[in-house]
Parts: C-alpha cells; sequence; structure tokens
C-alpha cells in the first residue's frame, strides 16, 4: 500500500514568496537564493507526535532516510512511510510562482525554477501525493518547448511510476513519444505511435501518434498506408485547431506524390493554405513543396 504525504510550506517562506510573486517581467530572480532556500531542512511530523527537522536523503522502498544535525555530527533516521504523518518541504509557494512565469511567458525563469524544485523533490516523489508528479509534467512540457527531449524522456521515467490518472498518463506518452521522434529514433517511436493512434480518435487535440505513424509508414516505402493513416485527423479536424494537424498535412502531401496523385498533393496543400497551417519544420518533409511546383516534374 502506498502512502503519500501533503506538502506544506514553512511560514518562513511564505512570507518570503510574497515579494516574490509581485516581480515584474523585467525583475531579475535571485536564483542562488531560491536554490539556499530550497536546501533548507525540511519537517517531518510522526504520527506519535514526535517533529524532526533535517534533510531527506533518499526514499527506498517504503522507508525515508533523513539526516539531522546533532551537535557537531549527524544523525541518520531511517523512517517507514507508516510512521509519517506530515512532510513540509521548504519552498512550496515557489510552485505558485513558476505556474505565474509560464502565464506570463516568462519562459526561461520559469524553466529554472521548476528545475530547482525537480532537484530537490523528485527523489521523494514515492511518497508524495500523486498531485505533486502531476504538477511535474508543466515542467516535462517547457523542457520538450526547450529542445531537450533526452531530459525529457528522464523526467517522464521518474513521473511515470507515481501517475495514475488517466489524462496525466496521455500527457506523459506524448511527452515521450514527442521525444524520441526529435530524437530521431524511430526505431522505439513506432511501436509507441503503434499503440497511440490504437488508443485515441482521430478527433482528439492531437494528432501527434497519426504523424508519427504516418512518417514511419513513408520511410518504409508504404504510401498507401501513410496517406490512410495522416488523413484520419485531416478528415476529422472539422477545421478545429488540432496540434501536429500540420504534419499530417504533410505526410498526406508526401505519400500522395509517392503515389503520383500529385492533383491530390496540389490540393491538400492548398487546403493547409486556406486553413492558415503553417508547413511542419521536419527534414522528411522539406523536399514536398518543391515537388509540388509546376514547374517540377
Amino acid at each position: 500500500m502506498k502512502h503519500r504525504f501533503q506538502i506544506f510550506a514553512l511560514p518562513l517562506v511564505s512570507l518570503l514568496l510574497a515579494s516574490v510573486s509581485c516581480a515584474t517581467e523585467t525583475d531579475a530572480p535571485d536564483f542562488d537564493s531560491i536554490r539556499s532556500e530550497l536546501a533548507e531542512p525540511a519537517t517531518v511530523i510522526l504520527k506519535n507526535g514526535r517533529r524532526l527537522h533535517g534533510h531527506p536523503m533518499d526514499v527506498a522502498g517504503e522507508q525515508l532516510r533523513l539526516g539531522t544535525a546533532e551537535g557537531a555530527g549527524e544523525v541518520i533516521y531511517t523512517l517507514r512511510f507508516d510512521e509519517i504523518r506530515e512532510l513540509r518541504l521548504p519552498g512550496e509557494s515557489y510552485k505558485t510562482v513558476a505556474m505565474e512565469w509560464i502565464q506570463e511567458n516568462r519562459t526561461d525563469d520559469a524553466l529554472r525554477l521548476f528545475a530547482l524544485l525537480f532537484e530537490q523533490r523528485s527523489s521523494l516523489l514515492p511518497l508524495l501525493d500523486a498531485a505533486e508528479s502531476h504538477f511535474f509534467i508543466h515542467y516535462l512540457r517547457l523542457v520538450l518547448r526547450s529542445g531537450n527531449p533526452a531530459r525529457a524522456i528522464a523526467i517522464t521515467e521518474r513521473l511515470k511510476p507515481q501517475i495514475d490518472n488517466p489524462a496525466a498518463v496521455r500527457a506523459l506518452d506524448d511527452a515521450v513519444l514527442e521525444a524520441y521522434t526529435r530524437l530521431e529514433l524511430h526505431d522505439e517511436a513506432r511501436p509507441l505511435a503503434e499503440a497511440w493512434v490504437a488508443e485515441r480518435k482521430p478527433y482528439g487535440d492531437s494528432a501527434l501518434g497519426y504523424y508519427v505513424l504516418a512518417a514511419a509508414r513513408l520511410r518504409a516505402e508504404q504510401p498507401r498506408e501513410a496517406l490512410e493513416t495522416a488523413l484520419r485527423p485531416v478528415v476529422f479536424s472539422a477545421g478545429l485547431p488540432m496540434d501536429y494537424l500540420p504534419h499530417c498535412y504533410a505526410a498526406a502531401i508526401g505519400a500522395a506524390l509517392e503515389l503520383r496523385e500529385r492533383d491530390y498533393a496540389r490540393t491538400l496543400f492548398e487546403e493547409m493554405h486556406a486553413r492558415q497551417l503553417p508547413w511542419p519544420d521536419d527534414p522528411q518533409f522539406e523536399s514536398y513543396p518543391e515537388a509540388l511546383n509546376p514547374n517540377t516534374k
């Protein structure tokens, strides 16, 4: 049985954060100070009422090791999860600040703050409430947007064992598939894309799996199957915005060209323009617009 414990900010940190959360976009956050605050001792309140102050060292199985200062030395406590009533970590209010910075498009600042929070809490995720892991999905998305897919995969591997909410699990699956695709790990991405397509509807808010699978079928010289796969979200999108829809259009255009159906490929290309969809940034598709040129044979 898993034990989850809510984290509470220390009162001092809450007071200090009042000024941080009111910072303007021109303010430069003092990340050294933030790191120092996050490194302050945690408070563990046991079910018998005893309070321990120290630094969580690691979680193994259903036990927490806590290092506490005793005189000039240190004592290591090994605590079972079922002994712990409450865990208080410094810096809880910084999570609100990180979300505010995302909303204010302070992406670089938010990314650095999320990284510090993840460094502080990632080893403790097995004993924390699932909401803590859900929070770091925002960090995962920032890392992907920053162009670091390998880091995104590592974060996903740490989060996934702690998450059972279906929507959150789908978000993690999307992140892994997107990361593998960006890293051009096609052999790893294709089975994930096949599972993605089998489980998702073509009229959702993302066409990621259809794009990855259609591109894989193009590389495998299966243009007919690639065209059928890429067209499914195109047909079902009904003019609504959908992530990776331009990629599906591009894959369908490439498949049509491979099938020598140039008129149909041009029709799809014109439809993209009519829907104001940009041509995707994917090296596999970069030759197709030139192939649609009427002067190209």
